[in-house]
């Protein structure tokens, strides 16, 4: 297997820590990094890798919010407001239910016949990513019809969860009108703009993360990980051992917990 994209450290530099020269267990190292990877985003509740995020925020009452996955690289849209983009509806008046839902990554058609077989269909924004090829697409679909409005970026679209297209006709929305009065702390992600306040949600789309992931927290990845490869070997709850006149303690578990999370705490996302 490889190492996951948003795994925080490279086999070669955890087998260097451990010493390691053979091959033998490179397919459970991988494991290890992605597993410990993993636990450390979720601590911290917010991803290190660079990639591009597009993210919904309420704004309502507040002149600054955060984003999600700092450092932020570059800004390519912030999007306030909302147009009708595709109405979608349904063609079968038989059907027991039919819907339509959106989330981060596709549109996910939904229909029951008569019958009651059920049909699902998931159109992705990477392979149709502008709402004219959406609507395009939902349009050849059987069940479905639907028209495009305005022309964006299909991933630009709200969210919304199973929405019923028996009795009405849905209109799918997105942002089209591009915030300019605003300010960001690179850093630390955060937008400032005093107009923010009037909305009650945005839309941002920025590439955040870090090009190069901190040493401290390859560091911590690597600790974790080893400590999952090494206690394959051994009872968790001994806490010493002796062997003949030597004898030694182990590190407790929570004693290395506390000492790995000195250095996740600068990381961790709070707000």
């Amino acid at each position: 297997m490889a190492i996951a994209t948003n795994s925080l450290v490279t086999l070669v530099s955890f087998k260097a820590y451990l010493g390691v020269t053979t091959t033998t267990d490179d397919a459970l190292m991988e494991s290890l990094i992605d597993r410990a990877s993993d636990f450390i985003q979720r601590y911290c509740a917010r991803y290190f890798v660079s990639q591009r995020y597009i993210e919904w925020h309420d704004t309502y009452g507040a002149s600054r919010v955060a984003l999600k996955n700092n450092p932020v690289e570059n800004i390519r849209f912030i999007g306030v407001g909302g147009d009708n983009v595709i109405s979608v509806a349904s063609t079968i008046a038989s059907d027991i239910a039919c819907t339509i839902s959106v989330n981060d990554v596709h549109v996910h058609l939904f229909r029951a016949a008569s019958n009651g077989q059920e049909t699902s269909t998931t159109l992705t924004f990477a392979s149709h990513d502008s709402t004219s090829e959406m609507a395009s697409q939902i349009n050849s679909t059987t069940g479905f019809s639907a028209t495009a409005l305005l022309n964006v970026k299909s991933a630009y679209m709200r969210k919304l969860a199973g929405r019923d297209l028996k009795n009405q006709t849905v209109l799918l929305e997105a942002p089209t009108e591009g915030l300019t009065d605003y300010s960001i702390d690179y850093n630390r992600g955060i937008i400032y703009g005093p107009t923010l306040k009037r909305y009650q949600g945005f839309l941002a789309d920025y590439t955040g993360g870090y090009g190069t992931i901190p040493y401290d927290l390859q560091q911590a990845t690597i600790e974790i990980a080893a400590r999952l490869f090494h206690s394959r070997k051994r009872d968790p709850s001994l806490a010493s051992e002796s062997l003949g006149g030597y004898s030694y303690s182990m590190r407790s578990v929570s004693e290395v917990d506390a000492s790995t999370k000195l250095i996740l705490e600068s990381y961790r996302r709070l707000r």
